[in-house]
């Protein structure tokens, strides 16, 4: 593998400087920038033109979902890996819908991070070992039509959209509190509410169920 100039995104300082630490491990890996959020994201990226962009999925300003798009539109030649601790493939198709080259999940080992980047770098994509198979029976199956087809989000209250879109997002029940200006418990109990309301029984489907819905953008 060539030499690779990379640019690690994510909005928790400690994680940027870990995976930094790691990568100058790495032989042929130069980390050349780095952001926090989205729209640095893309400003960097422009900047730096980086072989690779190693880009969180959840983070503010702009998403990582959001920030694919534009990071490639800045520096077409960019690849991106995407990072996340959601296990959820409705995450993974988008991703690569909107151009990303691989996900890997957060929890992975070092050297399968090893092996995602080198084969990106080969041109090819890359998907977490751990997902793989949640992916091809997500994709794959037959799904029956269940209620939550026929539920609509106007059941919803205005603050219940807010906490949906941004739970859906990646968010987490503490960043939705702090956010919005209430307590988690308070996050909490709306989104046991919403769950009840669209007949929903799992995160990944109100995730999914966001997607399909518009109610974050894709």
């Amino acid at each position: 593998m060539a030499d690779s100039r990379i640019v690690i995104v994510d909005d928790h300082q400690l994680v940027r400087a870990g995976l930094r630490e790691l990568l100058d491990t790495f032989q042929k890996i130069h980390v050349v920038g780095e952001a926090g959020d989205g729209l640095s994201a893309v400003k960097v990226a422009q900047e730096q033109q980086p072989d690779l962009v190693l880009l969180d999925i959840s983070m503010p300003q702009m998403r990582g979902l959001e920030a694919i798009k534009e990071i490639k539109r800045v520096s077409p030649h960019s690849k991106i890996l995407m990072l996340s601790m959601y296990e959820y493939p409705e995450y993974v198709q988008v991703s690569f819908q909107n151009g990303a080259d691989g996900f890997l999940l957060k929890d992975a080992a070092v050297d399968e991070l090893k092996t995602a980047i080198e084969t990106i770098m080969a041109g090819k994509r890359f998907v977490s070992t751990a997902l793989s198979d949640s992916i091809i029976r997500a994709w794959t199956r037959k799904q029956e039509p269940s209620k939550t087809e026929y539920m609509r989000v106007e059941s919803l209250t205005e603050r219940e959209r807010g906490v949906l879109k941004l739970l859906a997002e990646g968010h987490t029940n503490k960043e939705v509190a702090k956010l919005l200006h209430i307590s988690s418990k308070t996050v909490e109990t709306h989104r046991s509410r919403i769950m009840e309301k669209l007949a929903l029984d799992n995160f990944a489907a109100l995730v999914k169920y966001a997607i399909k819905e518009k109610i974050i953008e894709i």
